[in-house]
């Protein structure tokens, strides 16, 4: 049986694979509504995940995810429904709703969580404002790269994924120093506090 870190790693996977999987469909197949069908199931085999509390959301991939369960149903609906021009605008600008659904769940989660826009803990609630709208904005600039970079969704949707994902960690290893670093000082100052104690 896999131990702790081997299920935390198989289930980082996991929510990773929808997306993952949306891609590598695409470019393999240049077939949009298998890709898209195909990563609408695994979505939502994580979102059940999500709502069992048997994994614990990344927000970036959160917001993937619910984008991956809506889109291709939406889309399905819309051209049976006879309204293939707003299809046709959807699909066109699949990028763009990516990133902004995740900015759209980011801006929730900074809102009215804990957390915010994080999955790792930082010293006060400022710093945690300060992450979270860092990567807001940089989820924001990846928007409007994502309206520049043409058809090519390595470049328009997976470059900006990419950059947001880079800036997460980098936060989060500041946050991480940090705390190891105010961790080092009271562990410091403690043994001179009972130094003075007993000398006194």
């Amino acid at each position: 049986m896999p131990g702790a870190n081997q299920q935390r790693l198989l289930l980082e996977m996991f929510e990773n694979l929808p997306g993952l999987t949306f891609m590598i469909l695409l470019r393999t197949t240049a077939d949009l509504r298998l890709a898209g069908w195909v990563g609408t199931v695994l979505a939502a085999m994580v979102c059940v995940a999500y709502a069992r509390n048997s994994l614990r959301p990344q927000p970036i991939l959160l917001g993937i995810n619910i984008f991956m369960v809506a889109i291709t149903p939406l889309i399905e609906s819309l051209i049976y429904a006879g309204h293939r021009n707003i299809a046709s605008v959807l699909t066109g600008n699949i990028p763009t709703l990516v990133l902004m659904t995740v900015f759209a769940t980011g801006l929730v989660l900074t809102v009215f969580t804990k957390n915010g826009f994080l999955n790792y803990p930082t010293s006060s609630h400022r710093e945690k404002r300060k992450h979270s709208a860092v990567l807001l904005g940089v989820c924001a600039l990846g928007m409007v790269w994502s309206q520049m970079a043409g058809d090519n969704y390595l470049v328009s949707l997976g470059a900006p994924l990419m950059v947001l994902f880079g800036v997460h960690q980098l936060l989060r290893a500041r946050a991480t120093d940090q705390q190891a670093r105010n961790g080092a000082i009271l562990a410091c100052a403690s043994p001179q506090s009972s130094a003075s104690e007993v000398s006194a």
